[in-house]
Parts: structure tokens; sequence; C-alpha cells
């Protein structure tokens, strides 16, 4: 009965005096447990509705959750899987259920796979690091499957969740890399360190071999004579041999220098710069990779300075001009070329790279700047040159673009930004003056590399008197005794007091002599040193070096004697 209907019956029997007391009490009770399933039916339907929000509330994330999961059963195959997981197998999520899953594992490794899959069937929770292959991308991942007991059958399946760590991956690896690159800094300055001492003895020893053999004669002695005697006994060819020498040893003085140029800490220094001189200075370090290869032709126009730092502009010229050097093969330097062109707009200034190598198909191409995409065999390149060489240029606020073709070669261009305070043609500079004269005076030579500090005591003492020690503590007592010098020739870096350390206990007691001080160094600094050289007002000279370098440091502290 419905419930006007009831209600009616019960006002019948209620006005009829014949209905029996017991009918009308029953239809009361009917009456009430009706108003009873009423609301137990409407709590049932509330109850319903709110579990149908719940489990589209669940579907909702667990279809758009951060990780794929997938339902796997034994065989391997999809039984089911969220949105997430099928955007990451780039697939519609119907087409992908009942597909095998193996076609998206890298085939190396596959068994792995299939390992992570039995101990899972077999009942354990499982991690495993897998590559996938997704439309010619790999992609790392991490699979974390749990077993899954399906009530309505007997077939146990895994529940595996799907993280994709390929950006931490390739984090790690620029950490490590960088980690690496510190270490061959490192190296390099010590390297730098250790050839400067013994390369600064030998350009000085044969600067004054050189001298002595130029000296001119006593005037008691006849020139012909001299000239005969001097021929026959092979000066002349002495004197030649020596200027090769020099010319070696500053050819070994330049290669340094470019080493330690790139061993500097990576920290941004961004000024203006020449870019044909940063360039000039890769080409030489990339010459060992080109020569075997293609010859340089140089095509430069003058161009303004830009803003940028000089020693990551160098890494990236020096990672194009490699890969244009390892896209021409070996044995055919005279049939191939690279050509390096600089030019300017009004606002930029461009740098090509061209090669006549193989080439880069087009398929490739728009892969050259991804991170970890090479061509090259395992173990020849982690694919990280033209990635980090995009991502170092884009930090100048520049770009670098590609043009190439197979068989045709390739073009490198990289754009910077024209110096705002320099967007003008270079002035060339004025013609140096020549150095005054320098005076005579008394100069203190502190060195600890012996053979180094007696080779500089020799250069100078024709023209000035000079005293030297391998000792910084004997020098600080010659002072204390009483002993002034009009310059303090000083290494930087010594093993048992250091430069620095005698230069502060001057300035305490006798700051005068401090203020005479110039600083040698070989390149190798600690962490202090370095702060020390950073904020130095002092002269600091690098070792090996030029007697005219030197003089023009001492000519102010002469003068002032």
């Amino acid at each position: 009965m419905k419930r006007a209907e009831l209600t009616q019956a019960l006002h019948a029997l209620e006005s009829s005096p014949s209905a029996p007391d017991e009918l009308r009490g029953l239809l009361r009770e009917l009456q009430q447990h009706q108003l009873e399933l009423e609301v137990q039916n409407r709590e049932l339907q509330e109850a319903q509705q709110a579990l149908e929000e719940s489990r589209n509330r669940y579907m909702e994330l667990y279809d758009f959750a951060p990780m794929a999961c997938v339902s796997l059963d034994a065989n391997g195959c999809i039984q089911d899987l969220n949105l997430t997981g099928a955007n990451l197998l780039g697939q519609n999520r119907s087409y992908l259920q009942g597909l095998p899953f193996t076609p998206f594992v890298d085939p190396t490794h596959v068994g792995r796979f299939f390992g992570h899959l039995r101990r899972c069937i077999d009942g354990e929770t499982v991690s495993t690091e897998l590559r996938l292959r997704i439309a010619r991308r790999q992609v790392e991942v991490r699979m974390l499957s749990a077993p899954l007991d399906d009530g309505g059958s007997q077939e146990r399946m895994c529940r595996t969740a799907i993280i994709d760590i390929t950006e931490l991956r390739q984090m790690q690896v620029r950490l490590s890399l960088a980690e690496r690159l510190a270490a061959v800094g490192t190296l390099a300055a010590g390297i730098a360190h250790e050839v400067n001492n013994p390369l600064a003895f030998l350009m000085g020893s044969l600067g004054l071999a050189t001298h002595a053999l130029r000296a001119p004669a006593p005037p008691s002695v006849d020139p012909e004579l001299l000239a005969v005697a001097r021929h026959h006994t092979g000066v002349a060819q002495a004197l030649e041999a020596l200027t090769h020498a020099q010319e070696g040893a500053e050819r070994i003085q330049d290669i340094v220098k470019d080493l330690g140029t790139f061993a500097r800490p990576t920290a941004s220094q961004e000024r203006s710069i020449d870019v044909q001189q940063v360039l000039e200075l890769a080409l030489k370090m990339a010459m060992v990779e080109i020569r075997h290869r293609a010859h340089v032709v140089r095509d430069y126009t003058p161009v303004p300075e830009v803003v940028a730092d000089s020693v990551r502009l160098g890494q990236v010229f020096l990672n194009l001009l490699v890969n244009a050097a390892q896209a021409i093969p070996e044995g055919m330097a005279s049939r191939h070329e690279i050509r390096v062109r600089l030019r300017a707009s009004d606002e930029n200034v461009f740098v090509h790279i061209q090669d006549t190598g193989a080439g880069i198909a087009p398929d490739i191409l728009e892969h050259v700047f991804d991170p970890f995409f090479t061509t090259k065999q395992l173990g020849q390149g982690l694919g990280l040159g033209l990635a980090i060489s995009h991502s170092l240029v884009s930090q100048m606020n520049g770009g670098i673009t590609v043009d190439s073709a197979p068989g045709q070669g390739s073009t490198f261009t990289v754009r910077l930004p024209a110096s705002p305070a320099a967007r003008q043609l270079p002035v060339p500079p004025p013609p140096t003056t020549p150095s005054p004269s320098l005076p005579r005076g008394r100069i203190l030579i502190v060195d600890d590399e012996r053979s180094f500090g007696r080779t500089l005591r020799l250069m100078l003492m024709d023209l000035h008197e000079v005293t030297y020690t391998p000792s910084a503590k004997e020098a600080l007592g010659w002072i204390r005794e009483g002993q002034r010098y009009d310059a303090i020739l000083c290494d930087l870096m010594m093993a048992e007091v250091t430069g620095r350390q005698l230069h502060e206990a001057l300035r305490e007691q006798w700051p005068e002599q401090a203020s005479r001080f110039i600083f040698m160094t070989g390149g190798a600094y600690t962490p202090s040193s370095r702060e020390f050289v950073e904020q130095l007002t002092l002269p600091l000279i690098n070792k090996p070096f030029r007697r005219e370098t030197l003089d023009a440091l001492l000519v102010p502290l002469l003068a002032r004697a």
C-alpha cells in the first residue's frame, strides 16, 4: 500500500465502530514501519551517493596521480593502468589494455624486467630501476611493485607504480661531471704550478746565457778578431740555438697559461671581453683534435666586445670546435676545413663554426641540443657537450643554432649580445711609450725554489744590488736587524712561512717595507691564498715572466726609493 492509501484506510478503520482495536493498532504499526523504511531508504541513497562520489574522487586521484600505475599479470601483460601511465607510454589507455609491457622496455633491460615481475608474482614487494624506450626516447624509471590477489580469479597480479627518474639521473650525471671537471681543474692548476717554477728557471737561464754571449767585448779586444773567434767557436750557432730554445720555452708558457685559464673556478664572472681572443684560445686548445683532420680557415671582421664569462664562452667554443673536428675522418686534413667566421650586426656578435664533415640527418638535427643525446659509440661521449653549451650561451642572453645536411657538413652559429658600452668597432690601442730608464736599487728575493731564486738574482745583479734567500724567516730577521730594501720580490706560496705571512708580519711592524712587495706565483692557490689574491692591491707577477715585465713593476718602487 502507498502511504496515502495506508493513511486513508487507517482513518476509515478508526471511524468505523465495528473495527477491532487490534486491527487499528496493527495499522498504526504498519504506518510507523513505513516511515522508518522511507528514512532508511533515504539514508541508503545518500550512502550510495557518497560512495559513488568517493569512488569518483579515487578514480580521479588514481588517473591523475603524479606516477604511472599499472596492473600486470604473470606474463607481463597490462591489465589496467591510469591515465598518467598511458601518457607515459604515449598510447590510448583502451589500446594498451591487454598488450605486453616488454615492447616499452629497453632491450638491454628486458631480463631485469622479467626478474622483477617473477619476484613480485612470488609474493615479494620489489623495487627496480629500468630503462624504457618510448618513441625513440630513453626514459629512466623506478618500478615499485606489490603482489595483488584478484578475488575473482586464481591468477596473481602485480600492482606497479612507475616513477620517472630521468631528470634525477641527468642531474646526478651533471653533478658527477661537474665534480670530475672540478678535479681536473684542480689537477690542471697543480700541474701548471709544478711546470711554472722550473720553466721560470729555464727561461731565466736562457736569457742569461743569451745576454752573456751578446755582451760587448772589453775595449782592448779587436772587434774583427772577436768576430772571427766567435764564428769559429760556434758562438753564432749557440746564439741561434738559445733563441730557438727561448721560443720553445715561451710556447710552453703559453700552453701552461691556457691550461690555467681553463682550470679557473667556474663561478660566473661576466665582463666585457674580446670574442676573437677567446676564440683563438679555444682554437689552440682544440688543435690536438683538428690537426690530423682539417685545416683551419679564419674569416674575421672587426666586432665589438660582448658581456660574457670568458671561461664559459671558451668552453662553448672548445666544445663546438672539437665536435666539428670529430665529424671529419682522420688522415685527410688537406681535403677538409673548419672555417671560423666573426661577424657583427647592430646589437649582436655572431661566431660561425663550419665544418666539411659528414653532416647531420634531419631526424637527428632537432635533438642535437638534448641532454644525453649522442650519435657517438658507447664510451665516446655522454651527449652533454652541446646541451651544456646551449645552456651556457642562454645564460649569457645569447643563442646557438645549427644548419646541417647529410654529406654537406654542419654550421653552428653562436649569437652573443654586444656590450651596451662597446657597440662600436674596437679602436686600435695607442702605441705604447717606452718605459723610463730603471734606476739602481736594493732588491730582496725570497723564494724557496732555489734554482729560480738564484737565476733571478743573476738576471738582476747586472743593474741592482740583489740579495737572495729561500727562507722567509731569514728575510724577516734581516729586516728586523735594520736592513732595508727598495723592492721585495716574494713568492706567494712557500713551504714553511708563506709570502702572505711574511707580508702580514712586515705590515704590522715595518709597513713601509711591506708596501714594497711584488708577489710572485706559479699559479696554484689554497682557498685562503686565493681570497688574499682577489683582495690584493700590491703587484702580482705570474711565473715565468720576462725581464721587461718585471722592470715595469720595479720602476715605481725604485723611483720613490
